[in-house]
């Protein structure tokens, strides 16, 4: 705490007026209000008449409620989404000087770059989940490294109830919640273990029991939050209603009849097809269009919650047996990163290629005063967009934020900061894998939270590397006098401390 106490209020105030002064400009000439896909709609008709989408958050609808739908203006959602990214940036100047002993300098410097990199300036002017998302994520990760410094159960309860509302924005999130509720206790062992031996206790019961508490309050918490959904839409308790065919989409390619539990439904599932199985890059039409697997397994099984769970447990049954298969696959989506013809298409994609429909155009002109033509985002020409046009090197260079972090593992001999360093690594393992290996094609916008982890490696690294400035100019003369002030200073913690 000491150095961020050598900062001040003061010196916050001026760095996020300076954050809020570059984005405000930023968001004079580029505040237009986008859309992608049919997420966008389906969160605005969420705020506009409470309807629940089946495969993706329903609380990000209410957000746009709460901050658009009263104003009647989806530019005012921009501008909050904006000031939540700087809100992202000034967590991470914190955690780098708190928690990763960054120099104030080089933490801040790194901060205000997060704030320009290409998907965060991007999304903060979608109608979509990242922006919020990240936001959360930031304080679920303060919270994360808070408790590798001081482990108590208050700290497992908070980290838990953040991990709920994150998978109530973004289903995503749902693989790293629980890799890490077990994961950051056992993290945390040679703290707990210390405060076990204050206490009295045996050090491998303490440990067990945040380990047992972690993931208990996690599925106490998913528990609650799956029935609340549930009941809002009239089925059972589940994260979502279209999981299984998610997953069957994405491994389609090497999913057989075999893999079913009915092998007859499974060879009339995949036979008679409109795209080629085999094609890993039909695997967005297997999904959604007709004629896709999903479509074809939907008019066999017209009960649609029945044929969600066929196509779940199938690709869990593919996964299982044919292990190689599946990471061949998870490595040909990597290759797809280093196609530029792929990648390009799949940032046109992401960035919106299609015109708005009438129907739409109309309700947000109507609700919203949306003023501009049925103009898809590419057409626009956007300085945002365009600048993410051209940041397809730095979308690949996230697939390797786990070396990155990796790198800092093998190089950092403090134990604490090897804890909390490692923690970074497992986190962006999860991200990037999924990524990798829970997407049809190559999604660049799914890489938006490594990329704000990206920046605050970065800041890491660039610590390490950069080398200190002598810290005192001891006039020529008295060189005992010199050594000694020197040595003291040296030993004293305000020379670490900057």
């Amino acid at each position: 705490m000491e150095k961020i106490k050598r900062v001040g209020i003061s010196g916050w105030l001026i760095f996020l007026l300076l954050l809020i002064g570059i984005n405000g400009i930023l968001l004079w000439a580029d505040h237009h209000p986008m859309f992608c896909f049919g997420d966008s709609s389906s969160y605005i008709w969420t705020a506009l008449t409470g309807w629940l989408p089946t495969d993706r958050s329903f609380v990000y609808g209410y957000f746009i409620r709460l901050v658009a739908v009263t104003t009647e203006s989806l530019t005012s959602l921009v501008v909050i989404q904006v000031l939540l990214g700087c809100v992202t940036s000034i967590v991470m100047a914190h955690l780098l000087i708190r928690y990763f002993r960054v120099r104030l300098w080089l933490a801040f410097i790194m901060a205000l770059l997060t704030s320009l990199e290409p998907l965060q300036l991007l999304y903060a002017r979608y109608v979509m989940t990242e922006t919020l998302a990240l936001t959360i994520f930031v304080f679920y990760v303060w919270v994360v490294l808070h408790y590798l410094e001081d482990p108590r159960i208050k700290w497992l309860g908070l980290i838990q109830g953040i991990a709920v509302l994150l998978i109530s924005i973004r289903f995503s999130f749902i693989p790293m919640v629980w890799i890490c509720a077990p994961a950051t206790p056992v993290l945390a062992f040679p703290a707990i273990a210390a405060k076990a031996r204050l206490a009295g206790v045996k050090t491998i019961s303490r440990i067990a029991w945040h380990v047992v508490m972690s993931v208990f309050l996690l599925f106490l918490f998913t528990t609650a939050y799956k029935h609340i959904h549930g009941y809002l839409q009239h089925k059972p308790p589940a994260y979502s209603y279209d999981s299984g065919f998610f997953a069957m989409s994405y491994i389609i390619p090497m999913l057989e009849p075999g893999d079913f539990a009915d092998k007859t439904l499974g060879g009339q599932v995949l036979s008679e097809l409109r795209f080629p199985i085999a094609d890993r890059r039909a695997r967005a039409a297997h999904r959604w269009m007709e004629g896709g697997a999903v479509s074809r397994l939907q008019k066999l099984e017209p009960d649609r919650m029945k044929a969600d769970a066929i196509a779940r447990e199938a690709a869990f049954h593919a996964v299982i047996h044919k292990p190689l298969a599946f990471l061949k696959l998870g490595w040909q989506t990597s290759t797809d990163y280093f196609d530029q013809d792929c990648l390009r298409s799949s940032m046109e994609t992401n960035l919106g290629n299609r015109r708005l429909e009438d129907e739409f155009h109309k309700l947000i002109k109507t609700r919203f005063h949306y003023s501009s033509d049925k103009s898809s985002a590419l057409d626009l020409k956007t300085i945002t967009g365009q600048y993410f046009l051209q940041s397809g090197h730095w979308i690949q260079l996230l697939l390797f934020l786990p070396l990155v972090w990796g790198f800092l593992l093998v190089f950092t001999r403090d134990t604490g900061q090897r804890r909390k360093i490692l923690m970074m690594v497992l986190i962006s393992l999860i991200f990037v894998g999924a990524v990798l290996f829970l997407a049809e094609l190559p999604a660049p916008r799914y890489l938006h939270i490594p990329a704000w982890l990206a920046c605050m490696a970065a800041g890491v690294v660039l610590n390490h590397v950069l080398p200190r400035q002598s810290l005192v100019h001891l006039p020529q003369g008295d060189k005992k006098n010199g050594c000694r002030s020197i040595n003291k200073i040296k030993n004293s913690r305000e020379y670490y401390r900057k």
